[in-house]
Formats: structure tokens, sequence, C-alpha cells
């Protein structure tokens, strides 16, 4: 190319360096001119970008949304974080006041309560719309959890809007507005041919248009998420731990590796219209289609698709062992010779009836005194049996319970999160949420640690052999009363490694649909008229 045609490759915002100057250095092997070129190719990009209307336009959106959103979701944790140290308080002055064991199963039940989780703050998840509180005795294995904490619905309503999902709806369509005239708009200025009439290969132009305007992209992102995180640190309450640094870096590259996808999308299509006006009617349509449509059409189709189980028929059997439960009670009862109910209105001071009707709660508030002491050893040895009959019970309703959940709401649950892969802003939202320990199945994993509890509490019931003690239903007893070898619950946090291994087909998906539209991109625009 002569010098003298150089100006004509500038003319535009999207023109590139003067190309006859590289040409002019032959002491440059072919490869060392390409990575010039290259990188010619992205200084002139980025510097283009950054003077346009939309670079200022996504620097002030980053920072209106994702500082003022952090800020918010900031408070909220706080919030839920008080409630949850007041649950907890609430819980411990609950089993201080106990004065009999089967006080637990009634009156004074004990609560596993959900620490929220501090990176909920980048992703909420299910972490609020899940429960965050678990009652556990020895009569009932929990299934379903409970929600306290402060319901403000205009906190709410703006809390719903987390970082990730700031990325899934607005970063995708600034990463395709940013891409869809990168091959397309040249073309129709006429540059694109001059460019590659010179040393510029079609490879080198490409890989140089991707680089520059993902980092036109991760500028304004990266100053904003920055910022965010300083006003983040200035809470009293949050304190980042290295596990959370890692994690939180983690999201963000999650979040860059799918703000790429979409830049290369645009790109993709920009290598396949002549006209960038064309270009950006398919990018819109393919962002309503796989950001705003997929995602929630998909929930609709599996929840109306998929058939799911009445629970009569859980319910129905859990009737029938209860029914079991009862008839074996009175058997037991009956060859002792016990008839009325195990209180002081029976001249021995045993029976069969206690003062609740529920059969998953503990014994017994009305046993609180007997008319002769001859009737404690015989009522010790019932209530030794029935309760440790009754937790055994539980266990088997449980299993009949479990088979429900895992062939009907838990399959659907999994059902649509499988076919929502289909998007790409589902799969990324669910590798976020993960890494930030707020999906469905960090959820999962905090109810099987309450049933975990339950069972130590159980197991500590049994090996103190207090469901046959004095204790467990009358205050009128030597026997000794000590709460504070009671087992606490303490959830256990998932490790980074874990959450990796959770996240990885997640993360692995992303990362072969970017490279496969990168090279969608690549053959297309080798094939490319740019006549």
């Amino acid at each position: 190319m002569k010098r003298g045609a150089s100006p004509k490759i500038f003319e535009s915002n999207r023109s590139y360096l003067e190309i006859s100057d590289v040409e002019a250095k032959p002491i440059y092997t072919a490869g060392t001119g390409d990575s010039i070129m290259l990188w010619a190719i992205v200084r002139r990009e980025i510097t283009a970008n950054i003077l346009s209307f939309r670079f200022l336009m996504g620097l002030l959106i980053y920072f209106s949304l994702i500082v003022t959103n952090l800020f918010v979701l900031t408070r909220d944790y706080e919030d839920r974080l008080q409630s949850y140290r007041t649950a907890v308080r609430e819980n411990e002055d609950s089993i201080s006041q106990v004065t009999r064991y089967s006080e637990f199963g009634l009156t004074h039940l004990l609560k596993c309560d959900r620490n929220p989780k501090l990176l909920s703050i980048f992703n909420e998840g299910v972490d609020k719309r899940k429960g965050n509180t678990v009652t556990v005795a020895h009569g009932y294995v929990p299934a379903v959890a409970e929600q306290h904490g402060s319901d403000n619905p205009y906190l709410n309503i703006f809390s719903s809007i987390d970082f990730t999902v700031i990325c899934q709806v607005v970063m995708s369509l600034l990463a395709l507005l940013f891409a869809y005239d990168a091959i397309s708009r040249e073309k129709e200025a006429g540059t694109l041919r001059l460019a590659l009439s010179g040393v510029v290969s079609r490879p080198t132009l490409l890989l140089g248009k991707y680089i520059a305007g993902m980092v036109s992209i991760s500028l304004p992102l990266i100053a904003s998420f920055v910022a965010g995180l300083l006003v983040i640190q200035f809470s009293p309450y949050v304190s980042f731990n290295s596990s959370d640094w890692i994690r939180i870096l983690l999201i963000f590259l999650v979040s860059m590796l799918y703000v790429s996808l979409f830049f290369l999308i645009g790109l993709f299509l920009s290598t396949r219209t002549d006209r960038p006006s064309i270009t950006l009617m398919f990018s819109m349509c393919v962002w309503v289609l796989f950001v705003l449509i997929v995602p929630n059409l998909t929930v609709l189709l599996v929840e109306h698709a998929s058939l799911i189980q009445s629970e009569e028929s859980y319910k129905a059997q859990a009737g029938d062992l209860w029914k079991q439960y009862e008839a074996e009670v009175k058997d037991y009862f009956e060859k002792r010779g016990i008839e009325g109910p195990l209180d002081r209105a029976n001249p021995s001071g045993v029976g069969s009836r206690s003062g609740v009707n529920d059969y998953d709660s503990g014994e017994t508030v009305s046993a609180s005194g007997f008319r002769n002491e001859e009737g404690l050893p015989l009522a010790q040895e019932c209530y030794g049996f029935k309760e440790d009959l009754r937790a055994q019970y539980a266990d088997r309703i449980w299993q009949v319970r479990k088979a429900y959940l895992d062939k009907n709401p838990n399959r659907q649950s999994l059902l649509a999160l499988n076919v929502s892969r289909i998007s790409p802003a589902a799969i990324y939202y669910n590798a976020a949420a993960i890494l930030a320990e707020t999906d469905l199945g960090s959820f999962w994993r905090f109810m099987e640690q309450t049933r975990q509890y339950r069972r130590e509490w159980v197991d500590y019931l049994r090996d103190e052999k207090i469901f046959s003690s004095r204790r467990w239903f009358t205050t009128e007893s030597e026997e000794p009363f000590d709460l504070s070898k009671i087992p606490r619950f303490k959830e256990r946090n998932e490790g980074i490694v874990n959450s990796l291994q959770r996240a990885s087909l997640d993360i692995m998906i992303l990362a072969v649909l970017n490279v496969l539209f990168f090279m969608g991109a690549f053959i297309s625009f080798l094939r490319y008229d740019v006549i």
C-alpha cells in the first residue's frame, strides 16, 4: 500500500493507525509485525470506544446501578444478620426456660437458624425466599423452613436486583451494543476494505476488536465494582475473609466470561450482516430471547408440563404409620395393665394418653405430678418406650416424605434448572449463586444439616437415657438437670473446592460457548465480503 493511502483509512473513528509505518520497518518478522499491528488495533479501538457516547453511558449506568445496589443490599444484609442474631438469642433464652425435657417437643421447640450469606450482597439467589429457621423435635424430621426477619416491601423490591442480575441483563445488553457494529459498520464506511488491503490480516483485526471491546467494557465495570466494594467495607457488620475474597473474585471472573459471550455473539452477528442496523435488530432479538424470555419460560413450562403427585398420598401413608405407632404403644401399655392417661388421675399414676394431640410432638405437659411414688418407675419405663418409638416412627415417616419430595417438587426444581441451561443468562446466574452459596443446592445442604442435628439430638436423648428419666415428664425429681450439654446447631459453610466442583458444569458451558462463538465469528469473517 502506498503511504498516501493511509489517511483514508483513518477517516472514521473506527480507523486504524498508519499501516505504512509498519511496512516501512522490514526488520520485524511476520509474527512480530502481526503482534505490533494487533496492539496498534487494540489501542486504536480502545481510544475510539472511550471517546464514544456509549462508553460514557455505560460508565454512568454501571456506577448508578452497581454502587447503589451494593449499598442497598449491604443494608439488607445488616437487617437480616441482626434478625438472625436475635433469633439465636431467643432460642437460647427458650432453652434456659425449660424445666423438663418433654417441653422441647411442645412449648420450647429447638430452632435451627440459618446465617444469612454474606455474599448474598452480590447474588441473592434463594437466600431470602426459602426460609431461614427450622423447628427440630425428636418426633419430627424437618422438611420445610420458615421465615423470620424484617419484611420491608420497599427494600425487597430493590434488593431483588443484585449484582449478578445487573450483569445478567444490563451488561449483556451493553456488550451487544459495543459489538454489533464492529465489522458491519467498517464495511458500510468503506474502511474495512482499505484496512484489509494492507498488512492487517483478518484474524489480527478480529482478535484486536475482541480484546479492545472487552477492555472497553471491563474498565467501567471494574471501576464500579471496586467503588461498590469500598462502600461495603464501611459497614461494621461486613468483614470478608480470604475465602470470601476468592469467591468474590470468582464471581467477577464468571461475570466477565458471561459478558464476553454476549460480546462474541454481537461480533458473530456483525460478521453475518452488511449493515449495522440489521445487526442491531438481530442482536436485540437474541438478547430478548435468551435473557428475558427463555429463563422465565422454561420455569413455567416445567411447572405446567411435569406432573406432581398430590400430597394427600404422602399424608395418607404418614397417617397409617402413626396409627401403627399408636397400636404398638397401646399394646405395650395393655400388657402392663395400663389403660388411663399418664397423669395424676389414674390411681397408679400411669396411663397411655398424653396431654397433646399431635403425634409428632414431644410428651407431655399434663404429666407434671402423680398421686403416689409407686407409679413413677412404671411411668419412666412407659415414656422410655413410647418416646423412643416415636423417634423411630418419625424416621420412617421421613423416608416416605423424602421419597415424595425427591420425585415431585425437588425433581421439578432440578428439571427446571437443567432446562433453563438453554439460556446463557440462567447458566451464569446459577454459577454465581453457587459461588455465593445462595443457590438451591446450598439451601438443601442447610436442610440436611438440620436433619443431621435432629439425629444428634435424638442420640443425645437416648445416650443420656432422658426418655426414661423422671426429668422427662416432671420437675419433682432429684435427677440432675443440666441444659448446657444439649447439642447446639451450627451451620457449616461449603468449601470453595466443593462450590467450584458444583459450579464447574455451568462455567464450562460458558467457556465452551465463548470458544464456539469466537470460532464462528472467525470462520464467518474469513469468508466475509468486504466489498
